[in-house]
């Protein structure tokens, strides 16, 4: 029998439940998912990301204090590699440098110096806990060893660029006449 004018419809054309999917299938579970593979990446990449540290201290007094720089490079690696070199060098210049003082160096590798100037002959005495010890210069190579200690004569004049190249602890002294 169809229905009245008046009666309220009985069936609704096109409204036919259609079976839902799994959770993961509807909108909403795609969006969790999504932000879910975002967190897990940003949490890897932080992860993954690269910390430095870079220390420089120096430290300089009056003509009679002694001068002191320090050098420290940390650097982490997502491999779990640390690595830490120290380079610490004190000048003991009383009258500055090249006054006929005696100027002392010590470190820990190789370390650049800077310009050394030298104002009468000098007794160059080193000690090096290494395998290898040398000393050169923008004037050229001064000094090459694979002892532990010695003494070399060093002549006077401006050495620039003055560099002790060693693979461990070494102390470095300038005598002038020793």
């Amino acid at each position: 029998m169809p229905p009245s004018p008046g009666a309220p419809p009985t069936e609704v054309l096109g409204s036919e439940e259609s079976p839902r999917g799994p959770w993961w299938q509807q909108g909403w579970g795609l969006a969790l998912i999504a932000l879910v593979a975002l967190l897990i990446g940003l949490g890897g990449g932080v992860a993954i990301g690269k910390s430095s540290n870079n220390t420089t201290t120096t430290t300089a007094g009056g003509p009679a204090s002694p001068v002191t720089h320090t050098v420290t490079n940390t650097a982490q690696h997502t491999q779990t590699v640390v690595s830490t070199h120290t380079v610490t060098v004190t000048k003991e210049a009383e009258g500055g440098e090249g006054s006929g003082e005696t100027q002392s160096f010590h470190g820990s590798g190789s370390k650049n110096l800077g310009t050394i100037k030298v104002s009468s002959a000098s007794a160059l005495h080193w000690t090096s806990e290494g395998e290898s010890f040398a000393i050169t210069s923008s004037r050229g190579e001064l000094l090459s060893s694979e002892g532990h200690k010695g003494t070399a004569s060093l002549a006077p004049g401006t050495y620039a660029d003055f560099e002790v190249q060693a693979d461990s602890g070494w102390t470095l002294t300038i005598t002038p006449g020793g």
